[in-house]
């Protein structure tokens, strides 16, 4: 069943007249129904009245002398009522003392008599009980029983002649409104039809012709002003049409150009990568020259973690430059050129060409923030590699033969053995404290102390490394102690077990699964070559520790020895 909504206009007029004269009639005859019972009612209930009345006069002597018979041949007059269906005359003890009924099978009155009034029973019946009165004294009582046949016979007459009238009226009511609806509903039509045919055609310049001066003629003005704003809308998107094509062919110039400087980036990119595989070979050479083990071993170790970032760095440029969405462009350009002769009308009305605009501008925005992350990573390429020319040149600077005593800046070597482990550090997030004194230069072994020091710190970014601490911190001081040169490497990493204080200097005892036990060896070995020693201290595990190396401090001017990098 359809909804009501979605009927025709002319179908709701004539539901809505057929409704309203409907509802109106049936009411008008439902209170003329509801008037006309009443009235019956009461017309019955005065003649019964009536009737009871001269039947409890003529009944005065019967109940004085005691004479049922004469009383009851009074009742029998009822049969001249066809609606009487019982009667009953009551002494003044309230006996029943005289009985009328119509034919057998009737319900009596009540044994007894009720107050004077009537009733509706139930059942259809009205029952009347007057009070019979001689000399102004009540000497008995009669009750009249009647049927409602014909209240009932009266109302289906009524309900009869209301079907024929609301009928009668709902058929002209139909007529009339068929009749006359359509002053209504067809100029709503002919605009509707007018709506169908501008959309299908798509022709802005019909019209509608006002028919009337009410509400329907104002929609009809306002309606021609709607198309007539439409047709200059129209206009101007054929105008933007023209400008947004020519801004297409300048956008798409300007992507040429901004791929033409990408590629010239990814040019760069190349020879950095280049220069970094001939610097990684010259690192490798410089290690292999140096002839220390340890020094070479921790240099190779803080270069691969360079070159671990290095290499991070061209593969999130080269993941860029894969992802790169110049392709993108050169799809929209491949899409335009398949439509230069109708560019206008595909720009404008295909679904695909109403997005190019929206596609070029998030190129624009893509290529632009690719050029810049690779600008971004092509700088921090070139920074690691600057920071492994710096690793190699601290690391040549220290390649001489051992055994040679000069004069060596203590601060600088400091400074060279922390930048030799300073990618180690900012991997593990190690904060470092320097605490230097002010010191001149002494009179030491370079090549041995660079070796300490490079060692103590590689151990400390171990303990710090395998420590759940978030505040991992390496402290380094240096200070003068009399003729004596204090520098301590204290940490709070995983620190060490107390029995394994005396022996952490021992030839090949270590607690690293990977240890072999040489380094702290031979750097309390070379400690003691050059007139010093090496000590530790720690409260216990994860307690953190303190190296300490003790140096003869000799600050007299010599003659600083040179050695080939």
């Amino acid at each position: 069943m359809h909804r009501i909504a979605d009927l025709s206009i002319n179908a709701k007029l004539k539901l809505l007249v057929l409704l309203a004269s409907g509802s109106a009639l049936a009411l008008s005859c439902l209170a003329f129904v509801i008037n006309d019972v009443r009235m019956i009612r009461s017309s019955t209930i005065a003649q019964l009245s009536a009737l009871a009345s001269v039947l409890g006069s003529n009944s005065t002597a019967a109940l004085t002398f005691d004479d049922p018979a004469t009383a009851g041949e009074l009742l029998k007059a009822l049969s001249l009522q066809p609606s009487i269906e019982s009667a009953c005359i009551y002494d003044q003890a309230g006996k029943p003392f005289a009985l009328y009924k119509s034919r057998a099978g009737i319900a009596a009155p009540p044994l007894r008599p009720s107050q004077s009034g009537s009733e509706f029973s139930t059942r259809g019946f009205l029952d009347l009980w007057e009070p019979i009165i001689h000399q102004g004294e009540q000497v008995g009582t009669i009750c009249v029983r009647s049927n409602m046949e014909e209240l009932h016979a009266q109302l289906l007459r009524y309900a009869q002649i209301t079907i024929l009238v609301l009928f009668a009226s709902l058929v002209a009511a139909f007529l009339l409104s068929s009749r006359w609806q359509a002053t209504i509903s067809q100029p709503i039509l002919d605009l509707a039809e007018t709506a169908e045919r501008i959309s299908a055609e798509r022709d802005y310049s019909i019209r509608v012709t006002r028919t009337a001066n009410d509400e329907l003629g104002t929609l009809y003005d306002q309606f021609n002003a709607m198309l007539e704003e439409i047709r200059a809308g129209e206009k101007a998107l054929h105008e933007a049409h023209a400008e947004l094509e020519q801004k297409v062919i300048d956008r798409t110039q300007e992507l040429s150009t901004a791929n033409a400087e990408l590629s010239r980036e990814i040019a760069e990119r190349r020879r950095a990568e280049k220069a970094l595989e001939s610097t990684h070979q010259q690192l490798v050479d410089a290690a292999r020259r140096a002839g220390m083990a340890e020094i070479a071993t921790g240099v190779l170790h803080n270069v691969g973690n360079v070159l671990n970032s290095v290499n991070v760095s061209a593969s999130l440029v080269n993941e860029r430059m894969r992802r790169s969405k110049g392709n993108q462009l050169t799809r929209m350009v491949q899409l335009l050129e398949q439509h230069a002769h109708d560019l206008g009308d595909f720009v404008t009305h295909d679904t695909k060409g109403k997005q190019v605009p929206a596609v070029l501008k998030l190129i624009d925005q893509h290529l632009a923030e690719e050029r810049a992350d690779v600008s971004k990573e092509l700088e921090n390429l070139l920074g690691k590699v600057e920071h492994i020319k710096t690793i190699v040149a601290t690391q040549q600077s220290y390649a001489c033969v051992s055994g040679v005593v000069e004069n060596v800046g203590v601060l600088d070597a400091l400074d060279d053995a922390l930048r030799l482990n300073s990618s180690a550090f900012d991997r593990h997030h190690i904060e470092v404290i320097r605490n230097y004194d002010e010191l001149q230069p002494a009179r030491l072994d370079k090549q041995k102390l660079l070796q300490i020091l490079v060692n103590l710190l590689k151990n400390a970014k171990e303990a710090l490394a395998a420590s759940p601490k978030s505040d991992r911190r390496l402290a380094l001081s240096a200070s003068r102690s009399g003729s004596r040169l204090i520098i301590t490497v204290r940490d709070n990493g995983v620190g060490i077990a107390r029995e394994n204080l005396t022996r952490i200097f021992s030839h090949g005892f270590t607690t690293k699964p990977k240890g072999h036990g040489f380094g702290l060896h031979g750097c309390a070995n070379a400690a003691t070559e050059m007139g010093g020693s090496l000590t530790v201290e720690s409260e216990g595990v994860g307690k953190g520790a303190t190296f300490t190396l003790d140096l003869p401090y000799m600050p007299q001017p010599a003659t600083i020895a040179s050695c080939d990098a």
